[in-house]
């Protein structure tokens, strides 16, 4: 009976962390498709349940089978991501399966390996299998969350720091000090009080191994986010310095037009005093002032006239068509370097993709008003995105680019609007709503 026990507390803790991994690996992945946290919560403790229940069994072929169908169910109709094919979600549960069972059954063959050459060949059964337990999920933790979450991402942001590897390295030493303290010791145990010890021990280890990797994935997600913070205030910056100079352009017109009746009244007066030449240079003069701002008004915002101008005169450099379709539309409730944050950053990435076409570039911009949202299209020529994630293209120059997006997205909450990314037949479109 007290063999039984442990047996059934070390499938407990074995079902526990794999329970834990596996929930971890699809959440990162995709997105839940209900709101209801106490709906998924007593989704992942009777999935618990039913995995001790399968493991008891004791049918290795039965249990991987019973694991990879539930979870796979739980993944497809529980979690959704629009951006990843079926076929692939479908098989990323039984290969992650299968991986964790290879690392478990490397784990064994390791300690098997480890107490043959220290000749210890005369274990209890049941002291053997909580050892085996042991090792094998410590195997599994440090290689899932050292090597497979490192690895196996869908975007191409990839950060080492020396935290990080330093927490990773203290994992290592721990485990191995500990298995060695454990092993030493196990040939010596006899009572039964003893053994439920160095169990208790064992669990110990394994949850401390959990805690330390965990504060290592935070030290690495603290880092990425201090990174994309400072790179956001520089984008921030940057876009309130564009902002800036094209508000200075354009008070600069507006005091130039404001003079415009004083220097046709001067023309007039040299016309009639006779002064024909002077009055056609002076003409002349002002017609160059002037040509710099012979802008298009394609909507009432001036700040908008002034970037949609600047970034069609960019396009035209890059031989690119750019077609607008703009209704009767009010952007006052926006402040105007959110106006120059949203359609300068969009902008600014369709040319960016035209440039990469052969042929036939083009970006076509509608904005409209419809009730009380203001909607938003913007598509243009593209080559096939390779990755998705989460929504939104991955970036092949590294993770410290995309973050324009970052702060449109930021605008878009702001108005409780919602942006759509799509790509199809070398055509990319974004399409955002935004509340007035």
């Amino acid at each position: 009976m007290d063999d039984y026990i442990i047996f059934l507390v070390g499938t407990v803790i074995s079902c526990l962390i794999n329970n834990i991994i596996l929930f971890q690996f699809i959440e990162e992945k995709n997105e839940r498709l209900y709101s209801n946290q106490l709906f998924y919560f007593l989704v992942k403790a009777g999935l618990y349940f039913l995995t001790i229940c399968v493991n008891v069994v004791q049918q290795p072929i039965f249990n991987i089978i019973s694991w990879i169908i539930l979870f796979s169910f739980v993944n497809i109709t529980l979690y959704g991501n629009g951006n990843r094919k079926t076929i692939h979600r479908i098989m990323e549960i039984p290969v992650l399966i299968a991986i964790l069972t290879l690392c478990e059954t490397i784990g064994v063959f390791i300690l098997k390996f480890v107490l043959w050459a220290l000749k210890m060949h005369h274990i209890q059964a049941i002291m053997m299998e909580s050892l085996e337990i042991t090792f094998s999920k410590m195997v599994v933790l440090i290689f899932y969350y050292i090597i497979i979450t490192k690895f196996w991402k869908d975007d191409s942001a990839r950060l080492f720091t020396k935290t990080q590897f330093g927490v990773e390295f203290v994992i290592i030493l721990f485990n191995i000090a500990n298995l060695a303290v454990i092993i030493s010791f196990i040939t010596k145990i006899t009572s039964q009080k003893e053994h439920i010890f160095l169990l208790v021990n064992m669990a110990f280890m394994l949850f401390a191994d959990l805690y330390f990797i965990y504060f290592a994935r935070f030290a690495e997600k603290y880092n990425q986010l201090k990174v994309k913070f400072r790179l956001l205030e520089q984008q921030s910056l940057m876009q309130y310095e564009y902002y800036a100079e094209q508000e200075e352009k354009y008070n600069e017109s507006v005091k130039i037009l404001h003079d415009v009746n004083k220097h046709l009244k001067m023309i007039e007066n040299m016309y009639q005093a006779k002064e024909n030449e002077i009055a056609i240079t002076y003409a002349q003069e002002i017609s160059q002032m002037l040509l710099p701002l012979a802008l298009e008004d394609y909507t009432n915002n001036p700040i908008l006239n002034v970037l949609l101008n600047d970034k069609k005169k960019i396009a035209n450099f890059h031989n690119i068509r750019f077609g607008m379709e703009i209704g009767t539309i009010d952007l006052s409730f926006m402040e105007p370097i959110e106006v120059t944050t949203i359609f300068g950053n969009l902008l600014d990435n369709a040319i960016e993709a035209c440039d990469k076409v052969p042929e036939d570039k083009y970006i076509e911009m509608k904005l409209d008003k419809y009730n009380d949202f203001m909607v938003i299209n913007i598509s243009n020529s593209s080559m096939p995105i390779g990755k998705w994630h989460l929504g939104k293209p991955v970036s092949g120059k590294g993770r410290h680019h995309g973050i324009g997006l970052l702060n449109v997205e930021s605008i878009i909450k702001k108005y409780n609007g919602n942006m759509i990314l799509e790509e199809a037949n070398r055509k990319f479109s974004c399409k955002i709503i935004l509340n007035q």
